[in-house]
């Protein structure tokens, strides 16, 4: 073998080996490229699903909050609603037994009075419990003071007087306006009575 040949043969070889390598690396390559998109692929798809599952509970969640939160509000507006119906039982009723003083004073005692102060005396034990389950304790004192003094005044212990009687009903409906959140300031008699 000559030099020329061994050039060749080493050369060939070489030639080989390296087209060889560039062959196996490009499909290495190509390969590599194939698994890695397939292996993206894969893991795009359990991401989505993944994705799907967690935005569906989301969904859920969100939801039974907005029921949850519609439900709050409803039993919010059903208590308020509650309130300003026991409220209002209260100032008839008070208004009630006031007529029943402006006509006493007027015409004396009756029969007819009477019956009237112990329609009044079971309607304040009534209202007396419904106020109890949704006010706070300022409106049940506020109304403690009012329709105590209105039955000292009914059993004769102690005089009318109007004056007296229209603060401690100013003081009832204040808190009440509070309670319900119609205004926080007070109101005040500003009339010439």
């Amino acid at each position: 073998m000559t030099w020329d040949e061994a050039f060749k043969l080493v050369g060939a070889s070489i030639f080989s080996v390296v087209s060889a390598g560039t062959l196996i690396a490009a499909l290495a390559s190509w390969l590599g490229k194939i698994w890695a998109e397939r292996i993206l692929l894969r893991e795009a798809n359990e991401l989505k699903r993944q994705l799907s599952e967690s935005q569906h509970k989301l969904d859920v969640s969100l939801k039974q909050a907005e029921r949850e939160l519609d439900f709050l509000k409803e039993s919010r507006a059903r208590i308020h609603n509650d309130k300003i119906d026991i409220y209002r039982g209260i100032v008839d009723l008070v208004a009630k037994i006031l007529a029943i003083f402006d006509v006493k004073e007027m015409q004396g005692t009756s029969e007819e009075v009477t019956r009237q102060l112990q329609s009044f005396n079971e309607q304040r034990i009534r209202l007396y419990g419904y106020t109890a389950m949704f006010a706070p304790q300022s409106v049940m004192d506020a109304q403690d003071k009012l329709i105590d003094h209105l039955l000292l005044v009914a059993y004769e212990q102690t005089p009318y007087d109007w004056l007296e009687v229209r603060g401690l009903a100013l003081n009832l409906i204040n808190e009440v306006r509070r309670d319900v959140g119609i205004d926080k300031s007070d109101i005040v008699y500003n009339g010439k009575l």
